[in-house]
């Protein structure tokens, strides 16, 4: 099974068979202009990754640029309506239908869901943006934005949640830079080993899941996290790799 997709596999939709995943699905949006999404039974996460996309859903309008998440409920129409901007649309299955959101990324970079994570002299400082965290009224779905710094790792110690989560990261906004990302229960016989650059995408189904950037820059990437249980989300509830300890530094 692949769970590693180059930039241009992930313009067309792509759903839990192709991933690997169970529930989660991903589709990206190079040029968002003229397009209409139906969110049917799947509740959606949009993320800009680039330029900036008018929008219109129900009521409600505006501009998302560049970081910005729009959270669309079930059974839900929006339409975006800026060529010039890039998006990438997640989705889950729900069954409850919660309320229309912009999140912007000036907001949660002004308070508390803006973390800081490691430490500086064993290369694992970052920061994590968690725009969707479990204060936020959504069934399955918890997103988020994770930037590394230069030759950095992030997802460290490793750590994996497969009973109670599953995940996806697209990488974006690094450039030239490149990272590599692991994916393994066992070391000798991981599911990816990836090089990854701008607009990859790597499906987590299982695993321990670190990363690491180039000396040249950090790895920077939006991840989606799907509860396998919808209403369970709880972004600290994961199990570290033993040898490497029981905290995330």
């Amino acid at each position: 099974m692949n769970y590693h997709f180059l930039p241009q596999e992930t313009y067309a939709p792509l759903g839990p068979r192709e991933l690997g995943l169970a529930y989660g699905s991903v589709q990206r949006l190079k040029e968002a202009g003229g397009i209409r999404l139906e969110s049917g039974g799947r509740e959606l996460c949009l993320v800009c990754i680039g330029g900036q996309t008018g929008y219109r859903c129900g009521r409600k309008s505006g501009t998302a640029v560049m970081n910005d998440m729009l959270y669309v409920p079930v059974d839900t129409v929006i339409e975006l309506d800026n060529a010039a901007g890039q998006m990438v649309c997640f989705g889950a299955p729900c069954t409850r239908q919660y309320e229309f959101a912009h999140i912007p990324f000036a907001q949660v970079d002004g308070d508390s869901r803006h973390k800081v994570y490691g430490k500086a002299e064993n290369g694992t400082l970052r920061d994590v943006w968690n725009f969707i965290d479990e204060s936020f009224p959504s069934g399955r779905l918890l997103t988020g934005i994770c930037m590394g710094r230069d030759g950095g790792w992030t997802a460290w110690p490793p750590h994996e949640h497969a009973r109670e989560r599953e995940e996806l990261y697209v990488y974006y906004g690094m450039g030239d830079s490149f990272g590599v990302q692991l994916v393994y229960d066992h070391k000798d016989h991981p599911y990816t080993t990836a090089l990854v650059r701008d607009g990859h995408l790597v499906a987590i189904p299982r695993g321990y899941h670190p990363n690491c950037g180039c000396p040249g820059g950090g790895i920077h990437y939006v991840y989606c996290m799907v509860s396998t249980e919808e209403g369970e989300r709880q972004f600290m509830d994961l199990r570290t790799e033993t040898v490497f300890g029981d905290k995330l530094e």
